[in-house]
């Protein structure tokens, strides 16, 4: 398996590929779907560095991409999507699987030459357990000092939007994001 960037991928390719997503309307892209449509018209946005797709040979196994969050900061593996053949629904204790996410990671890790915070987001507060355990993985992986925030943080403007506000997963600096605790999320929209 490879790493390639957007320019090898091709861009008709992939916005052929997020509309194919977008009309299969797969279960097990429920969690997903929302952003497939509202990529096909924002995926050049400037905000995103740039999209990293792992291959197997000529097969599409996951892509995501850079989000500059602030200055200094950075969203990597965002957007990350695994293709169902390459998927795994549950992740062991002890997970020794170097996964489609830390190989993209790893590239995404090399791409950012400086930076004061890296962070990745998780939805929701019922995957804590979840959460702990990329944790572990990300250290493990990385050799960084990653931490799971305490609170939930707001990843995008709308914080009536409960899909806005997300666990933080981070290293470096603690991220400059408005935050509110995981009780209080779920008192408002769990």
């Amino acid at each position: 398996m490879k790493v390639i960037r957007l320019k090898k991928f091709g861009e008709k390719r992939f916005v052929a590929k997020l509309w194919e997503l977008h009309k299969a309307e797969n279960l097990y892209d429920k969690r997903n779907h929302g952003w497939f449509e509202y990529l096909i018209t924002t995926w050049d946005e400037s905000k995103y560095l740039d999209w990293f797709f792992l291959m197997d040979n000529d097969n599409l196994v996951a892509f995501s991409t850079i989000q500059r969050f602030y200055s200094g900061a950075y969203r990597v593996l965002t957007r990350l999507y695994i293709t169902r053949e390459y998927r795994r629904f549950t992740v062991p204790k002890d997970d020794k699987f170097y996964s489609p996410s830390m190989r993209l990671l790893t590239t995404q890790l090399e791409f950012i030459e400086q930076s004061r915070t890296l962070f990745v987001s998780l939805q929701g507060t019922s995957r804590m357990n979840a959460a702990n355990r990329y944790v572990k993985k990300l250290i493990k992986t990385t050799d960084l000092k990653w931490q799971l925030d305490p609170h939930m943080r707001l990843t995008c403007p709308d914080a009536e939007n409960k899909e806005c506000w997300q666990n933080i997963i981070y290293t470096g600096e603690e991220p400059k994001m408005w935050a509110i605790t995981r009780d209080d999320w779920n008192i408002q929209y769990g």
